[in-house]
């Protein structure tokens, strides 16, 4: 059953990625003309990935019940760096007439400072992790 999985996924992956190239050859080719078709790819690549990311883990729950203590220490770390990024993040430092010329508000200035301090710490996490990984093969 896994290899069968192991196969769809291989070709859901090639899909993707000939999907992604899609996107970015219309907007090397028609610019701004072509905004809304990938706006809808890329919803629908959004769409596939969050579909992913929920079948994911059923999928191996059934597979094997022990793995979901995994599961969880996954959420419990992304809840963590998801709490810390919101902690980190200024939240609202531009000036109410600025923000008033590009049509938003605090509230969602906000929210965009949180979305880029969380992929800051997602990619600090991400160096660490590497960093670790090259000096933990020079010991063994």
């Amino acid at each position: 059953m896994e290899d069968k999985l192991l196969k769809y996924c291989k070709y859901l992956l090639i899909a993707l990625m000939v999907i992604s190239l899609a996107i970015l050859g219309f907007t090397m080719l028609k610019g701004e003309s072509s905004t809304d078709l990938q706006l809808g790819l890329t919803y629908g690549l959004a769409g596939i990935m969050v579909a992913a990311m929920i079948f994911s883990p059923i999928y191996g729950v059934v597979v094997d019940p022990k793995s979901i203590k995994g599961i969880l220490v996954a959420f419990g770390a992304f809840a963590v760096v998801a709490l810390l990024a919101y902690l980190l993040s200024p939240g609202a430092t531009l000036p109410q007439e600025m923000l008033d010329n590009v049509g938003i508000d605090q509230k969602i200035e906000s929210i965009c400072d949180f979305q880029v301090m969380f992929l800051y710490v997602m990619v600090a996490l991400t160096v660490l992790s590497i960093i670790y990984s090259a000096v933990a093969k020079l010991f063994n």
